[in-house]
């Protein structure tokens, strides 16, 4: 797996900013990139969310499943893409995600933040509303 480095100069990031920043710079080297994979060292959190799973497991499951390009944004965030051609298409398991921007993400749905799930109408135990 191809590893890039996006240095921070005494800037503050959120997750939602580092994201967009790492999709951004991943476009430079991939086609169309999906996340596949995160961790957020600032809030201890990481997706996929495996139960029972350790720190290292978003990490494990971003190699297995086919991540080409590590992106870390600075030393707090980091993302595992693969190109979308992985997938079939449609692929109920990806999600795009448009932020305020105009940037759009693509995720595997497991790889999505909660507040994504939310925003796209999921319950909070599954499921989705309408």
């Amino acid at each position: 797996m191809q590893t890039m480095n996006i240095v921070l100069k005494d800037q503050k990031f959120v997750f939602s900013e580092a994201r967009r920043l790492a999709v951004q710079k991943a476009g430079e080297v991939l086609t169309e990139p999906v996340i596949i994979a995160w961790k957020d060292d600032t809030n201890r959190r990481f997706g996929p969310e495996i139960p029972g799973g350790s720190e290292t497991r978003w990490h494990d499951y971003g190699e297995n499943f086919g991540g080409s390009l590590e992106m870390n944004v600075g030393d707090t965030f980091h993302f595992i893409f693969t190109e979308s051609s992985e997938f079939e298409t449609p692929d109920l398991n990806l999600t795009s995600i448009s932020e305020s921007d105009g940037t759009t993400i693509l995720c595997l749905n497991e790889a999505c933040t909660e507040e994504d799930r939310k925003h796209m109408g999921h319950f909070a135990g599954g499921g989705i509303g309408g």
